[in-house]
Protein backbone atom coordinates (compact mmCIF):
# COMPACT_ATOMS: atom_id res chain seq x y z
CA UNK A 1 0.00 0.00 0.00
CA UNK A 2 2.27 2.71 1.16
CA UNK A 3 4.78 1.39 -2.56
CA UNK A 4 1.79 2.62 -4.00
CA UNK A 5 0.92 5.92 -2.46
CA UNK A 6 4.95 6.53 -3.32
CA UNK A 7 4.17 5.32 -6.75
CA UNK A 8 1.02 7.99 -7.56
CA UNK A 9 3.04 10.91 -8.26
CA UNK A 10 4.82 9.03 -10.93
CA UNK A 11 2.06 7.13 -12.35
CA UNK A 12 0.61 10.67 -12.87
CA UNK A 13 3.44 12.27 -14.11
CA UNK A 14 3.25 9.60 -17.07
CA UNK A 15 -0.06 10.67 -17.54
CA UNK A 16 0.06 14.31 -17.42
CA UNK A 17 3.16 14.05 -19.65
CA UNK A 18 3.14 10.45 -21.79
CA UNK A 19 1.71 9.41 -24.59
CA UNK A 20 -1.78 9.34 -23.23
CA UNK A 21 -2.41 12.84 -24.00
CA UNK A 22 -2.20 11.80 -27.53
CA UNK A 23 -5.21 9.22 -26.84
CA UNK A 24 -6.88 12.60 -25.42
CA UNK A 25 -5.81 14.96 -28.50
CA UNK A 26 -7.75 12.63 -30.90
CA UNK A 27 -10.57 11.79 -28.59
CA UNK A 28 -11.46 15.37 -28.21
CA UNK A 29 -10.47 16.39 -31.70
CA UNK A 30 -13.27 13.87 -33.32
CA UNK A 31 -15.86 14.90 -30.37
CA UNK A 32 -15.15 18.56 -31.13
CA UNK A 33 -14.96 18.98 -34.99
CA UNK A 34 -17.12 15.81 -35.98
CA UNK A 35 -19.85 15.19 -33.59
CA UNK A 36 -20.82 18.59 -32.10
CA UNK A 37 -21.70 20.53 -35.40
CA UNK A 38 -24.63 18.03 -35.82
CA UNK A 39 -26.27 19.74 -32.89
CA UNK A 40 -27.05 23.84 -32.72
CA UNK A 41 -27.61 25.56 -29.99
CA UNK A 42 -26.31 27.52 -27.19
CA UNK A 43 -25.24 24.88 -24.53
CA UNK A 44 -23.97 22.66 -27.51
CA UNK A 45 -21.61 25.73 -28.62
CA UNK A 46 -20.74 26.15 -25.20
CA UNK A 47 -19.66 22.39 -24.62
CA UNK A 48 -18.03 22.70 -27.79
CA UNK A 49 -16.01 25.49 -26.78
CA UNK A 50 -15.27 23.60 -23.21
CA UNK A 51 -14.10 20.69 -25.85
CA UNK A 52 -11.90 23.24 -28.07
CA UNK A 53 -10.54 24.76 -24.81
CA UNK A 54 -9.33 21.21 -23.45
CA UNK A 55 -8.15 20.23 -27.14
CA UNK A 56 -6.04 23.17 -27.09
CA UNK A 57 -4.49 22.07 -23.72
CA UNK A 58 -4.11 18.39 -24.62
CA UNK A 59 -1.94 20.01 -27.57
CA UNK A 60 0.20 22.01 -25.45
CA UNK A 61 1.04 18.93 -23.48
CA UNK A 62 1.47 17.16 -26.14
CA UNK A 63 3.69 18.90 -28.52
CA UNK A 64 7.27 18.86 -26.74
CA UNK A 65 9.28 18.67 -24.07
CA UNK A 66 11.28 21.27 -24.78
CA UNK A 67 10.19 24.47 -22.61
CA UNK A 68 10.83 27.15 -25.02
CA UNK A 69 8.08 25.34 -27.23
CA UNK A 70 5.77 24.70 -24.58
CA UNK A 71 5.70 28.10 -23.73
CA UNK A 72 5.27 29.56 -26.93
CA UNK A 73 1.99 27.10 -27.50
CA UNK A 74 1.01 27.84 -24.41
CA UNK A 75 0.74 31.63 -24.95
CA UNK A 76 -1.01 31.19 -27.47
CA UNK A 77 -2.94 28.92 -26.67
CA UNK A 78 -4.04 31.12 -23.56
CA UNK A 79 -5.24 34.18 -26.09
CA UNK A 80 -6.97 31.63 -28.21
CA UNK A 81 -8.92 30.69 -25.69
CA UNK A 82 -9.78 33.51 -24.63
CA UNK A 83 -10.98 34.69 -27.62
CA UNK A 84 -12.86 31.66 -27.98
CA UNK A 85 -14.98 31.93 -24.82
CA UNK A 86 -14.85 36.19 -25.33
CA UNK A 87 -16.92 35.57 -29.12
CA UNK A 88 -19.94 34.15 -26.93
CA UNK A 89 -20.23 37.27 -24.78
CA UNK A 90 -19.33 39.91 -27.60
CA UNK A 91 -19.38 38.27 -31.21
CA UNK A 92 -17.69 41.18 -32.77
CA UNK A 93 -15.89 40.38 -36.16
CA UNK A 94 -12.25 41.81 -34.90
CA UNK A 95 -13.06 39.28 -32.08
CA UNK A 96 -14.22 36.78 -34.71
CA UNK A 97 -11.36 37.40 -36.79
CA UNK A 98 -8.86 37.50 -33.66
CA UNK A 99 -9.51 34.15 -32.22
CA UNK A 100 -9.04 32.12 -35.96
CA UNK A 101 -6.01 33.76 -36.42
CA UNK A 102 -4.81 32.80 -33.28
CA UNK A 103 -6.38 28.87 -33.16
CA UNK A 104 -4.41 29.06 -37.04
CA UNK A 105 -1.18 29.48 -35.10
CA UNK A 106 -1.49 27.39 -32.34
CA UNK A 107 -2.76 24.54 -35.22
CA UNK A 108 0.47 25.48 -37.31
CA UNK A 109 2.76 25.40 -34.30
CA UNK A 110 1.01 21.84 -33.31
CA UNK A 111 0.91 20.53 -36.71
CA UNK A 112 4.80 21.17 -37.32
CA UNK A 113 5.68 19.77 -34.06
CA UNK A 114 3.93 16.24 -34.44
CA UNK A 115 5.10 16.11 -38.02
CA UNK A 116 8.49 16.19 -37.04
CA UNK A 117 8.24 13.69 -34.55
CA UNK A 118 6.43 11.66 -37.06
CA UNK A 119 9.11 11.93 -39.46
CA UNK A 120 11.76 11.01 -37.10
CA UNK A 121 14.14 8.25 -36.30
CA UNK A 122 12.64 5.56 -34.57
CA UNK A 123 11.03 2.21 -34.30
CA UNK A 124 7.52 2.24 -35.94
CA UNK A 125 5.23 2.13 -32.98
CA UNK A 126 1.53 2.56 -32.19
CA UNK A 127 2.46 6.43 -30.52
CA UNK A 128 4.20 7.02 -34.20
CA UNK A 129 0.94 5.98 -36.04
CA UNK A 130 -1.54 8.32 -33.95
CA UNK A 131 0.81 10.94 -34.74
CA UNK A 132 0.81 10.45 -38.16
CA UNK A 133 -3.48 10.17 -37.77
CA UNK A 134 -3.51 13.25 -36.23
CA UNK A 135 -1.41 15.27 -38.59
CA UNK A 136 -3.78 14.09 -41.22
CA UNK A 137 -6.65 15.50 -39.28
CA UNK A 138 -5.03 19.06 -38.30
CA UNK A 139 -4.09 19.21 -42.27
CA UNK A 140 -7.49 19.32 -42.47
CA UNK A 141 -8.59 21.69 -39.60
CA UNK A 142 -5.74 24.19 -40.31
CA UNK A 143 -6.96 24.94 -43.81
CA UNK A 144 -9.99 24.93 -42.97
CA UNK A 145 -9.30 27.85 -40.44
CA UNK A 146 -7.24 29.55 -42.96
CA UNK A 147 -10.33 29.07 -45.30
CA UNK A 148 -12.64 30.86 -42.31
CA UNK A 149 -9.55 33.54 -41.90
CA UNK A 150 -9.71 34.09 -45.57
CA UNK A 151 -13.58 34.22 -45.84
CA UNK A 152 -13.43 37.15 -43.05
CA UNK A 153 -10.64 38.99 -44.76
CA UNK A 154 -11.10 38.99 -48.76
CA UNK A 155 -14.37 39.71 -50.09
CA UNK A 156 -16.21 36.71 -52.24
CA UNK A 157 -13.13 34.22 -51.30
CA UNK A 158 -15.52 31.62 -51.71
CA UNK A 159 -19.02 30.61 -53.45
CA UNK A 160 -20.67 29.44 -50.49
CA UNK A 161 -23.95 27.68 -50.21
CA UNK A 162 -25.43 30.07 -47.53
CA UNK A 163 -27.36 33.29 -48.23
CA UNK A 164 -25.68 35.30 -45.53
CA UNK A 165 -22.46 36.96 -46.67
CA UNK A 166 -21.87 37.16 -42.50
CA UNK A 167 -19.47 34.95 -40.96
CA UNK A 168 -20.73 32.81 -38.49
CA UNK A 169 -20.43 29.01 -36.71
CA UNK A 170 -22.37 27.67 -39.45
CA UNK A 171 -20.30 29.63 -42.09
CA UNK A 172 -16.86 27.87 -40.92
CA UNK A 173 -18.38 24.65 -40.32
CA UNK A 174 -19.08 24.45 -43.89
CA UNK A 175 -15.79 25.54 -44.91
CA UNK A 176 -14.61 22.70 -42.61
CA UNK A 177 -16.16 20.47 -44.78
CA UNK A 178 -14.84 21.79 -47.70
CA UNK A 179 -11.33 21.39 -46.37
CA UNK A 180 -11.65 17.87 -46.00
CA UNK A 181 -13.64 17.48 -49.17
CA UNK A 182 -10.29 19.19 -50.33
CA UNK A 183 -7.97 17.45 -48.24
CA UNK A 184 -9.29 13.79 -50.00
CA UNK A 185 -9.72 15.40 -53.17
CA UNK A 186 -13.13 14.17 -53.34
CA UNK A 187 -14.08 17.78 -55.15
CA UNK A 188 -18.02 17.94 -55.12
CA UNK A 189 -18.09 21.21 -56.68
CA UNK A 190 -20.78 22.63 -54.48
CA UNK A 191 -18.58 25.08 -53.08
CA UNK A 192 -16.22 27.04 -55.41
CA UNK A 193 -12.69 29.31 -54.39
CA UNK A 194 -13.25 32.13 -56.44
CA UNK A 195 -10.63 34.55 -55.49
CA UNK A 196 -6.58 33.79 -56.71
CA UNK A 197 -5.61 33.62 -53.18
CA UNK A 198 -8.20 31.41 -51.97
CA UNK A 199 -7.79 28.79 -55.20
CA UNK A 200 -3.87 28.67 -54.46
CA UNK A 201 -4.41 27.50 -51.02
CA UNK A 202 -6.77 24.75 -52.41
CA UNK A 203 -4.68 23.43 -54.74
CA UNK A 204 -1.73 23.68 -51.56
CA UNK A 205 -4.17 21.49 -49.56
CA UNK A 206 -5.02 19.20 -52.62
CA UNK A 207 -1.38 18.58 -53.36
CA UNK A 208 -0.67 17.80 -49.27
CA UNK A 209 -3.46 15.43 -49.36
CA UNK A 210 -1.86 13.22 -52.24
CA UNK A 211 1.93 13.29 -51.03
CA UNK A 212 1.63 13.12 -47.50
CA UNK A 213 0.34 9.43 -47.02
CA UNK A 214 2.40 8.38 -50.05
CA UNK A 215 5.32 9.79 -48.41
CA UNK A 216 4.23 9.07 -44.42
CA UNK A 217 4.02 5.16 -46.04
CA UNK A 218 7.39 5.26 -47.51
CA UNK A 219 8.60 6.77 -44.02
CA UNK A 220 7.35 4.03 -42.15
CA UNK A 221 8.21 1.02 -44.25
CA UNK A 222 11.97 2.91 -44.22
CA UNK A 223 11.94 3.00 -40.40
CA UNK A 224 10.61 -0.68 -39.92
CA UNK A 225 13.35 -1.87 -42.41
CA UNK A 226 15.99 0.13 -40.56
CA UNK A 227 15.06 -1.17 -37.08
CA UNK A 228 15.07 -4.89 -38.30
CA UNK A 229 18.30 -4.07 -40.02
CA UNK A 230 20.21 -3.04 -36.36
CA UNK A 231 18.02 -6.18 -34.80
CA UNK A 232 20.11 -8.86 -36.99
CA UNK A 233 23.47 -6.75 -36.65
Amino acid sequence: MRSFLFNVPNRLKTVLWGENWLDIFLYLLFISFFLAPFIDSLPVRLLTSLLYSLLMIAGVVSMSRHKSIRLAAGITAVVAIALRWLKHIMPTPGIVKLGTLAVLVFMVMLTVVILAKVYGKGRVTTHRVKGAIAVYLLFGITWSLLYGLLDQTIPNAFSLPLSSDIFSPERQETLSYFSFVTLTTLGYGDIVPTHEISRMFVVMEGLIGQLYPATLLARLVSLQLMHQDDNQV
